[in-house]
């Protein structure tokens, strides 16, 4: 089994999420990478975050985990991760991600409400998009757009 972090990155005000060219069209997610050997979960979200977007944590909170079997058996260890509201520019390693972008709450908890996305006359998801319930990523925008709620 590979231990992976995924982390949902906030810099306070709004989430930010990726996509990888694999995943469908439209659907954006928390943050994954997998651990180096002899790494801590923590070293590796770092290192993941800042090779993947450029940005630099400043806190981590545990969330949960889940078994992934996909595409191969995977550990997932999920975290809240916060970046310094004043160095939010994301800089996308474009080998490992498609597209990064910051998301605000409202567009976050419209997407939150999307089961099956709508498609266009080609069949392709037309809107912005969260992985289903089931995946710990969900629960990580879920718990994020909760607690910007306790906020306002």
């Amino acid at each position: 089994m590979s231990p992976v972090v995924i982390v949902l990155v906030s810099d306070g005000k709004r989430c930010l999420l990726g996509r990888q060219s694999t995943f469908p069209r439209g659907m954006y997610s928390a943050l994954a990478g997998f651990c180096d050997i002899g790494e801590t979960m923590e070293e590796a979200l770092r290192r993941e975050i800042a090779e993947e977007v450029g940005l630099e944590v400043e806190s981590i909170q545990y969330s949960g985990s889940q078994h992934w079997p996909f595409p191969q058996s995977s550990f997932m260890v999920a975290c809240h991760a916060t970046v310094n509201p004043d160095k939010t520019h994301v800089s996308v390693d474009k080998e490992e991600l498609e597209d990064a972008r910051w998301f605000s709450l409202e567009e976050v908890q419209e997407a939150l409400t999307i089961k099956v996305p709508p498609r266009n006359n080609k069949g392709e998801p037309t809107v912005f998009w969260v992985p289903p319930s089931y995946a710990i990523a969900n629960r990580l925008i879920q718990e994020w757009a909760n607690q910007q709620h306790l906020k306002s």
